[in-house]
């Protein structure tokens, strides 16, 4: 899920900043213009690493900043196909789930890709798992805040360029599955807390009826 990338870059420091350490001025600028940046095909950049080289700085004729050549690595967050990533349910409408990671927010759950047979609540704008074992039907529902397992179907990229803006959510977008055994809500899965999940899904049930 996260990597180190390697990237090269000049960067450019103002004449009013010299006076400053050097390397964390670096990594200032690098944390600016890279943080939240998404490289197409690559990922978001999440953080800055450490250095593989710092060349000799340099100045421009009629520019009194400094240009210095850096390799650098950054740690990226690079979900992989088929991959299962833990995250939080933050929207639910007819067109499915929108998940965060709080790092990042664009993953995105089709109605089809959501647990078999999963059904709308038009009354709560909830989506709902109906499972069925031998003749009880039980509704359990995917309420926002609540922690998911999901698998990656899809990651799609759009161009920005470094430091033109913040929102990572416009560059690059998950689409995800809850489709298989062991998907869905956590606490679905987990013996500890089925008890409980129970008792929550029949008072949701109640109030649903009244």
């Amino acid at each position: 899920m996260f990597v180190l990338s390697t990237i090269s870059h000049i960067v450019e420091i103002a004449p009013n900043v010299l006076g400053e350490d050097f390397v964390p001025t670096l990594v200032g600028k690098i944390n600016k213009q890279f943080a939240n940046y998404v490289i197409p095909d690559v990922g978001l950049c999440i953080t800055f690493y450490d250095f593989k080289k710092i060349g000799d700085s340099f100045i421009l004729p009629g520019n009194a900043s400094t240009h210095t050549p850096i390799i650098f690595r950054y740690v990226v967050f690079q979900p992989i196909i088929n991959e299962i990533i833990e995250g939080i349910i933050s929207q639910s409408n007819r067109d499915g789930l929108t998940l965060t990671l709080h790092f990042f927010n664009d993953i995105k759950v089709a109605p089809d890709k959501l647990p078999d047979v999963s059904k709308f609540d038009e009354k709560v704008q909830i989506w709902y798992w109906e499972y069925q074992n031998d003749d009880t039907v039980t509704q359990f529902y995917m309420d926002p805040g609540r922690r998911v397992r999901f698998k990656v179907v899809s990651v799609k990229y759009h161009s920005l360029e470094p430091g033109t803006s913040s929102d990572s959510t416009s560059a690059m977008t998950i689409e995800a599955s809850m489709l298989d055994m062991g998907l869905g809500c956590v606490d679905w899965w987990d013996p500890a807390v089925s008890d409980e999940v129970k008792q929550e899904m029949n008072e949701n049930e109640e109030q649903i009826e009244s």
